[in-house]
């Protein structure tokens, strides 16, 4: 048995992150920019979670968007700081439901109206091929679904591409994958 040695934290020591390491640009395979849930768990909010309550806690852990699911874990949608502003919440209010009665289920976007990028296609394409297929699109997150399994395999976030091409914009509200592209096309 090997015996090892303890040393003293010196004040320069840091923390490191994968980030440090790992350069991405808009050559990269795509596959560096998405969340693979078969490596990281999806964040989920079940449907019949308060919409207050689940702004709270995304605002809280620095999530911006969260798939929806049943209280059986079905697939039905995703939410997002977008969908769960105050002036939505209020709208909702005003259909005669109180303030805390108004759910996640009333104002996600159901998975009827969303598009995902096929994660085989996802494979053979590069960041740049990604940006380039969102610019059209006004998202700040897209799912990615393996078609031969029928499961969403991860998810697509602006915010993480931003941060791993680098990029330093301010991703509020309006931002979308377009200004990413823009800010990495003139990087």
């Amino acid at each position: 048995m090997k015996k090892l040695q303890l040393f003293n934290l010196d004040v320069t020591d840091n923390v490191v992150s994968p980030e440090q390491f790992d350069i991405t640009d808009l050559k990269s395979p795509a596959t560096t920019i998405f969340t693979d849930f078969k490596k990281h768990e999806a964040l989920m909010v079940e449907s019949d979670t308060s919409a207050e309550d689940a702004l709270k806690l995304m605002l809280k852990t620095h999530v911006r968007m969260k798939i929806v699911v049943s209280d059986n874990d079905d697939f039905l949608g995703i939410i997002s700081t977008n969908e769960l502003t105050e002036q939505k919440i209020l709208a909702q209010v005003s259909k005669s439901n109180s303030r805390k009665d108004v759910l996640v289920k009333d104002l996600m976007i159901p998975k009827y109206r969303l598009h995902a990028f096929d994660y085989d296609e996802l494979k053979a394409s590069s960041v740049a091929d990604v940006l380039m297929a969102l610019d059209n699109y006004k998202l700040r997150h897209c799912l990615v679904l393996d078609r031969s399994s029928h499961h969403i395999r991860g998810v697509i976030s602006s915010s993480d591409i931003a941060r791993k091409l680098k990029l330093n914009i301010n991703l509020n509200l309006e931002n979308t994958f377009s200004s990413i592209y823009q800010a990495a096309h003139a990087a």
